[in-house]
């Protein structure tokens, strides 16, 4: 009988446990279970979103907990003008040139006059037809304050669309030129070789005191540079100083040959037998004589790199 009432025991237990699992037609699902299902598509949509947004960013900031508002740290880009040397105003006397459409101021210690002639395009057909420039204008100087040189002072000024259509030897030199004045970056101490008109028949065998000037009338580039076919040595007769830029509308490319001496440099060429002394480390030569310029910064040279960089800095075209 016991064991009846046990057995008995077990089937009403199971009654109530099938009861249990009996499913309702129609289920309605917890509160709970709704909100997280919502949350996941919530989620699953930010994901979405994000994951097409991070193909449009460089920089992707990892989402927070909570929107905290985030301070970020804005860091100033170079522009042009920032690896520009102020210039301090020229101080010096000087004479206004007025001549064939051209303005310059002239200090008195770089020259006594100045006078603008026109030169014709060069003939592609006599010489070689890539250093073939187009017609200039040519800033000729008088009482120049350097008599005895190689170079005869001057400065042209090149029609930039023309010396781009002409000889492949000025189109390199404006797109050089160009580019290098576009880019802050650019290291001009670094580089081996600057831009340069008008072609010589010679390599640029070193450049010193580089530096980039700007004014309201144009930007460009000066330096101290030595041309020669061969070995020869560092002296007053042989370096000079140029100027290469273009005017600030860009219509013209503007280039400057102008004889430079340093109380430091020589006044004469080296003998023979001073150059087959240079000649066994050359470049070691050329090293120690840059850098004792360079360290000298201009203060032993005649014309000031103040009055030559004023003068620069002052010309522009008329027309």
């Amino acid at each position: 009988m016991k064991r009846y009432a046990v057995f008995s025991c077990l089937i009403i237990v199971s009654l109530i446990l099938a009861a249990c699992q009996v499913v309702s037609p129609n289920p309605t699902m917890p509160a709970a279970e709704t909100e997280d299902q919502g949350q996941k598509a919530t989620l699953e949509s930010l994901i979405t979103q994000q994951a097409a947004t991070i193909e449009s960013l460089i920089t992707l900031v990892a989402p927070t907990a909570s929107p905290v508002p985030v301070e970020t740290e804005v860091i100033p880009q170079p522009t042009a003008t920032t690896e520009v040397t102020t210039i301090p105003p020229y101080t010096g006397e000087f004479n206004v040139i007025e001549s064939g459409g051209l303005v310059l101021k002239l200090p008195v210690e770089v020259a006594a006059g100045a006078e603008v002639t026109t030169i014709l395009p060069d003939d592609p057909n006599q010489g070689w037809p890539e250093l073939a420039l187009p017609a200039r204008r040519a800033v000729n100087f008088s009482g120049y304050a350097i008599q005895d040189h190689f170079h005869t002072p001057v400065v042209y000024v090149y029609a930039f669309d023309k010396l781009v259509q002409g000889g492949t030897y000025g189109a390199t030199m404006a797109a050089t030129l160009q580019g290098l004045l576009s880019d802050p970056e650019f290291d001009l101490h670094a580089e081996g070789s600057l831009p340069f008109l008008p072609p010589f028949n010679a390599a640029q065998v070193f450049h010193v005191l580089e530096q980039r000037l700007d004014s309201e009338h144009g930007s460009g580039i000066r330096y101290l540079t030595l041309y020669s076919q061969a070995l020869v040595g560092v002296d007053n007769y042989d370096i000079f100083y140029t100027y290469q830029g273009l005017s600030a509308d860009g219509r013209y490319y503007i280039a400057a040959v102008l004889p430079i001496n340093s109380t430091l440099l020589s006044d004469d060429e080296l003998t023979q037998a001073e150059l087959e002394t240079v000649a066994i480390d050359y470049e070691a030569y050329l090293t120690s004589m840059t850098d004792t310029l360079r360290e000298d910064n201009g203060a032993s040279l005649t014309p000031t790199l103040a009055a030559l960089d004023a003068m620069m800095m002052s010309l522009f075209s008329q027309d």
